[in-house]
């Protein structure tokens, strides 16, 4: 392993200061802390697709365990897919009042 000098460990602190500062003057770190386009895009479909998996195997492990295959599994798909589309219809409601509070604050 090779020991570095002190000076080359100066330096490199004050360029990591210095690259620290022109993140924080350039807005990026707000962006990283919003979200992208395509983070919601993906959150969106896990959610709508998460209701409907849950839903699926709980109405296949039921009815196995019942022996009434497939309705309880059919029925709790539909509540599944109706659950993760409320929660797709809670997270757009967010994004848009965020969307709102960031226009207004702009203006």
């Amino acid at each position: 392993m090779t020991e570095q000098r002190p000076e080359d460990l100066d330096q490199f602190g004050a360029k990591l200061k210095a690259a620290r500062e022109r993140i924080g003057e350039s807005g990026t770190q707000e962006l990283a802390n919003e979200g992208t386009h395509l983070g919601y895009g993906f959150r969106l479909s896990v959610e709508l697709l998460a209701g409907l998996l849950v839903g699926l195997g709980l109405g296949y492990v039921i009815d196995g365990w019942l022996g009434t295959r497939p309705w309880v599994m059919l029925v709790l798909m539909i509540l599944g897919l109706g659950g993760g589309i409320l929660n797709v219809m809670r997270v757009t409601r967010i994004m848009e009042q965020r969307a709102a509070a960031k226009d207004a604050e702009k203006r």
